[in-house]
């Protein structure tokens, strides 16, 4: 995604042909951290959205629970600014509150929050009714973020037909569009807290539920994603990657390794407890066929733990062989460089790591 400059902010917001600054507007926002470079965009009239927006926003910048609920007690003076933008739609098209009001069948406040620089960056939307939290949107503003919003909704919609034993997953409100953007709403979720839960209690049994329901026949190299996954590394900046991957099907152990399917963003963020205890599972927007069995485990400790080798008693316990464990490493890296050259971002400080890695897995001769 490129720079989110103002004319990105009034595609979200206003839509096409929109306006961030009415005189006459209704709708007002306040930006968090600033105008200049706004993460969190948050419909001032509504007291429970800037709250929410203002702990969230610390929360993602601090793990003390005091500093959060200090922020957030104080955030009630953002609702008496005059806000940074005053929006109003194009005389043809609606902006995104009053399509969201609509979908939903009732008036909606807006909390739009956009991640730091990464892959999936884009507008995830929380929307506010009467009662409070009612729903959660993301959009998708460009090529590679739609076909992962679109992704989500073809997921969600299977896991209501066949739900996932022990796991709950958000429910499928609307799939459509909102200026020229693809949109998916989502039922909000009864949680204890959606701010993730603690690494140490990221569990590994739904995993081996997820890979044995997906389970393929067929071979690695028949896979679809096998299939595709040159393509995506054709950019000339990755020519020894795609070496590298056109010398994998070599391994001795290539077409031993069993696919099904994987969540795609295994991490403490995107998972937590109802107050039964139930476990909720979200952000499918990435889920994919055909991988090796045990993708997520490697994928939560390259990225949010210490490394790829914290995965390997896990893979263990996946009943995925030692033999494999390196072959493995190899191709979780291939496709963090494959998703690394979908968004475009292939200068940042994660692909440098990625790199990094996957050259040391090369120097030892463990991808040989």
């Amino acid at each position: 995604m490129s720079t989110l400059d103002e004319s990105w902010w009034v595609r979200v917001l206003a839509g096409p042909g929109g306006d961030l600054h009415s005189q006459t507007a209704q709708e007002r926002y306040v930006a968090l951290p600033n105008a200049s470079d706004p993460r969190v965009v948050v419909d001032g009239s509504s007291r429970r959205a800037v709250r929410d927006a203002v702990e969230r926003f610390v929360a993602s910048r601090t793990s003390n629970a005091f500093v959060r609920s200090l922020a957030g007690r104080s955030s009630g003076a953002l609702t008496l600014t005059k806000g940074t933008w005053k929006v109003s739609p194009s005389p043809s098209s609606p902006t995104l509150r009053t399509h969201l009001s609509d979908v939903l069948g009732q008036e909606v406040q807006l909390s739009v929050a956009v991640g730091p620089p990464r892959p999936n960056q884009k507008p995830v939307i929380r929307c506010y009714g009467a009662a409070g939290l009612i729903a959660v949107a993301k959009l998708g503003p460009d090529s590679h973020t739609a076909a992962m919003v679109s992704n989500e909704s073809h997921w969600l919609r299977t896991f209501a037909e066949v739900p996932l034993g022990g796991v709950l997953t958000p429910k499928l409100v609307h799939a459509g569009a909102f200026g020229g953007s693809t949109l998916l709403v989502m039922a909000a979720m009864d949680l204890t807290s959606d701010l993730g839960v603690g690494f140490g209690d990221v569990p590994t049994a739904v995993i081996r539920e997820l890979s044995g329901r997906f389970r393929e026949s067929g071979g690695l190299g028949e896979s679809i994603w096998w299939k595709g996954l040159a393509g995506r590394l054709g950019h000339r900046e990755l020519s020894m990657v795609a070496e590298l991957a056109r010398r994998t099907p070599d391994h001795p152990h290539f077409t031993e390794l069993e696919t099904s399917v994987w969540h795609g963003d295994w991490s403490p963020w995107n998972m937590g407890y109802s107050p039964d205890g139930e476990l909720f599972v979200w952000d499918w927007e990435r889920t994919t066929t055909g991988v090796p069995v045990g993708f997520d485990l490697l994928h939560l400790h390259f990225q949010y733990g210490s490394g790829l080798d914290g995965a390997l008693d896990d893979l263990s316990r996946l009943d995925v062989s030692k033999a494999h464990h390196d072959l493995m490493k190899t191709l979780y890296l291939l496709e963090v460089c494959a998703r690394h050259a979908d968004a475009g971002v292939l200068h940042g400080e994660q692909h440098t790591r990625t790199i990094n890695a996957l050259n040391q897995l090369h120097a030892s001769g463990l991808t040989q």
